[in-house]
Parts: structure tokens; sequence; C-alpha cells
């Protein structure tokens, strides 16, 4: 997990999705940004990102600080629990963790524009 708690959330933790209404209570938005160097792809119900060596792949994601530590851990496991692998990524000279597969999933469609919320037309 992230030592500051901060997270880099872009799929349903996001604000207005299914999971963020499970933590919200614990979540302090700090900012929306694009991630540059991932790309994302769709599982239907939710998405994930893999890393990529290209820039112009980006992915939009909202910034939290999770406030809790048991919401914090809560979110851990269901991350891994969904097969999820916990990484950091670099933001304004600090650390956010973030989540992601280290591979690409057969048949998984690619999200181009890397916004979940646009391609779930939300």
């Amino acid at each position: 997990m992230n030592s500051k708690s901060q997270y880099a959330f872009y799929g349903s933790l996001m604000e207005g999705m299914e999971n963020h209404v499970l933590f919200e209570r614990h979540l302090k938005f700090l900012g929306k940004v694009h991630l540059e160097g991932f790309k994302m792809f769709s599982l239907k119900q939710y998405p994930y990102v893999i890393r990529s060596a290209d820039a112009n792949h980006r992915i939009v994601a909202e910034l939290y600080k999770v406030i809790d530590a048991k919401t914090e851990q809560s979110i851990h496991e269901l991350e891994l629990e969904e097969g999820y692998i916990f990484s950091e990524v670099s933001i304004a000279d600090d650390k956010f963790g973030i989540y992601l597969f280290d591979t690409h999933v057969i048949d998984s469609a690619e999200v181009v524009n890397g916004d979940w919320r646009s391609y779930r037309k939300l």
C-alpha cells in the first residue's frame, strides 16, 4: 500500500461509480489527472490498465487520500482479489498507489480515450 495513503483511481472507485459509494466517507478527493504511459482496457464491468512505453497512451484518473486505515486495507484486498497488482506512479513529485494488470487480457476491448466514465457513458 502507499505510504501516504494516496491513490490514483481510474475505474469503479472514481466518484459516482459503483465501488466509490462503498468507501466515499473515507476518501478525500485531491484532483483529476491524465496519466501518460498507461493503456486502458475493458473487462465489461470494470477496467484494467497496463503500463505502456508509448507516452501517447493516457488514462484519466482521480486522486484520493484514504483517511481510514481499515478502508485502505479493504480497497487493497478488493483490488488484489480481482487480479490487480499494486504499483506506484509519480505525480507532481509525489507517489500515488495504483492498481494495474501486468499483461493484456485476451478479448478485452481497449478503452481508446483512457476515460472509463465516458466509456461507460456516465
